[in-house]
């Protein structure tokens, strides 16, 4: 039988300045709504899984290593089976990676957000487990948000719900899994701390279901709601979420995801990447003449991305890309992790060859 146990916890920074990571060097000023740490724990017999998502922009390397081997050790659990994920909002706070007058901030706020992922894992075992079958619901989320370099582009724009019952039909685990950016509020605007599009449609899942599903981001490097866009403020993330969460809501089909096994397996891939200087220079040229022609403000946005990360390496050189993560068999439910923002056409195209019933990459 398949059990689950899940909790929430608040690791909302508190002050007037709080840490954030964005090219432009800006400090959150104000906070709009509050920032959860939110675990699943997971029982299949022997196995355990232990599922983290968190109110952030993103997470480093080191800081995702310290706290799962934190929790491995305390919690018995294979440092393997535990996964932090993140809902990537640009109007979040960064975990791990600052630099200059940030780096001071930014290590006192991982050691809280350190020790509230522990105490909320904590409660989890604590509170204890209920029996559960697994369904999940499927939304469409075309009317909403697109390929963010059209609409006509490929992309994925499908919203899963994951249910997970007991035997009396209530909801003891949730899931949110999609395929977007949450950046429909700009940061420079507002300049306040919020989880965007990610923790809108979580309250609202949250007031449906009584828990504040687990957020699973899936390839969403080319997906936003750029096409649909009305507005860059608080009344337009009104707008789009309200809007999700109607379409939710009237979902009639479900699918019922038999889990008779968990297996976990590692993986690793690593390449070298050698530029020269004259390359360098190149590709700089190039990225400035695709600034210059850029038809909006979101576009020039990003390729001004693409030339900070250039301009670090005018000279050329070595280039190491080392992608670890992981493979979980549930059965009908597949997950692969990899802590890279991929382009949804890669997204879809892993996820076709899981070959289960619900693929989650």
């Amino acid at each position: 039988m398949l059990q689950v146990s899940q909790s929430k916890g608040n690791i909302t920074p508190r002050g007037k300045f709080f840490p954030f990571m964005m090219p432009n060097g800006q400090w959150a000023e104000a906070i709009t709504d509050e920032q959860y740490a939110n675990v699943m724990v997971i029982k299949k017999e022997d196995t355990v899984l232990i599922w983290i998502s968190l109110d952030a922009i993103g997470i480093s390397e080191e800081f995702s290593d310290e706290v799962r081997s934190r929790l491995s050790k305390k919690f018995s659990v294979p440092i393997q089976n535990i996964n932090l994920g993140y809902t990537h909002s640009h109007c979040a706070p960064q975990l791990g990676g600052a630099v200059g007058r940030m780096k001071s901030y930014d290590a006192h706020y991982l050691s809280y957000v350190a020790d509230r992922i522990e105490d909320v894992t904590e409660r989890c075992f604590i509170q204890g487990f209920s029996d559960v079958e697994v369904y999940v619901k499927k939304a469409d989320g075309s009317d909403y948000y697109s390929n963010r370099n059209g609409i006509d582009k490929t992309g994925d724009k499908e919203i899963g719900i994951l249910e997970f019952r007991n035997q009396k039909g209530e909801v003891k685990g949730l899931i949110l899994t999609m395929a977007c950016h949450s950046t429909v509020v700009n940061f420079i605007q507002s300049r306040a701390i919020h989880s965007d599009l990610a923790g809108y449609l979580c309250r609202g899942l949250e007031q449906r279901y009584g828990i504040y599903p687990l957020f699973i981001l899936q390839a969403a490097g080319d997906m936003g709601n750029r096409c649909f866009r009305k507005g860059n403020d608080y009344r337009e993330l009104i707008r789009i979420g309200d809007g999700l969460l109607k379409q939710m809501e009237h979902i009639a089909v479900e699918e019922k995801l038999a889990v008779n096994q968990i297996q976990v397996q590692t993986y690793q891939y690593k390449d070298t990447y050698v530029t020269t200087k004259a390359q360098r220079q190149k590709q700089i040229t190039h990225i400035k003449e695709q600034i210059s022609r850029a038809e909006n403000e979101d576009v020039k946005r990003v390729f001004q991305s693409a030339l900070e990360f250039a301009e670090k390496q005018r000279e050329g050189g070595t280039f190491v890309m080392n992608v670890k993560g992981t493979i979980l068999r549930m059965g009908d439910m597949e997950i692969v992790t990899m802590p890279a923002e991929l382009f949804s056409c890669f997204g879809l195209a892993i996820k076709q060859a899981m070959d289960v019933k619900y693929p989650m990459f």
